[in-house]
């Protein structure tokens, strides 16, 4: 039994594929409770509408709906809302231009069913980009051994009932997902088999962006949460691992320059807004 929660703000070309991919789910057993809550915020689209008419094949399926319309931005406000929604301990939390492969829930609730704290993803694969630049890090970025390996949950985590109570409510910060990871020694994380696709931005500017929205989430939560940097397991900055990216240099090429930018950028100071974010697509 868990909650599976879906962020999303002006997602009307993706929260339908994100929702038929939970509809596909197989191998849950038949007395299983699911739950899915939509937790749109700031939506200008038609990201409500779109969602609240699944709700009677998610009914036909057995899962039931929730569909929030939250009018303030946020995507921590979003989580903290759809969390005082939900009913199970154990939470799934998919970004809404995620797609489930079929056995992900499946394998999830066999992770999460156990009496200590458990945080777990699944497998994550990048659907071919447009862009050839986006394809060129692409090639480097899910070869480094944190996302080969490791179990990053980006777009995609879940924690069991004992795993949640590790934190109160989300902060308003950029990076949840690695908050979230980072209340976990590695030996408490799990990996699914069963894969999920995430999109990676389109083009230069928008891979750019993104990445130095990461650098400064990260940075964020180093100033913020010290403490948390003693479950710290990423090894992507070795020097084999540098030499790697020496052996193909088209995608070097691109992923370093894409990393040097964003780096160079999240040192120069920005206005800060709020923490409502727009995704790097193009």
């Amino acid at each position: 039994m868990f909650s599976v929660i879906i962020p999303c703000c002006n997602e009307e070309n993706y929260i339908r594929g994100c929702l038929d991919a939970l509809l596909s789910q197989a191998g849950l057993p038949d007395d299983h409770g699911i739950e899915v809550i939509v937790a749109a915020n700031g939506c200008k689209d038609r990201t409500v509408q779109i969602a609240r008419a699944c709700e009677g094949d998610f009914t036909a399926r057995g899962f039931a709906l929730q569909v929030l319309d939250i009018p303030e931005p946020g995507k921590t406000g979003a989580l903290n809302r759809a969390e005082a929604a939900a009913r199970f301990g154990a939470r799934v939390f998919v970004d809404a231009d995620v797609i489930l492969s079929e056995g992900v829930l499946a394998e999830l609730g066999t992770l999460l069913d156990a009496d200590t704290p458990v945080y777990a993803s699944a497998t994550v694969t990048i659907p071919t980009p447009r862009s050839a630049i986006s394809r060129a890090y692409a090639r480097v970025w899910t070869n480094l051994p944190f996302v080969r390996d490791g179990v990053p949950g980006i777009g995609l985590y879940a924690v069991n009932a004992p795993a949640r109570s590790r934190w109160g409510a989300f902060p308003p910060i950029y990076s949840d997902d690695r908050f979230v990871r980072m209340n976990f020694a590695p030996h408490e994380r799990r990996k699914a088999r069963a894969s999920y696709r995430w999109p990676l931005p389109e083009g230069l500017r928008n891979l750019i962006r993104v990445r130095r929205r990461w650098t400064e989430g990260n940075r964020e939560l180093v100033k913020k949460y010290p403490q948390l940097m003693v479950n710290e397991s990423e090894r992507n900055k070795t020097p084999a691992n540098l030499l790697a990216l020496l052996a193909t240099p088209l995608a070097s090429t691109a992923f370093v320059s894409v990393y040097v930018a964003s780096e160079l950028l999240a040192r120069l100071p920005r206005r800060r807004t709020g923490f409502h974010w727009r995704r790097g697509r193009a």
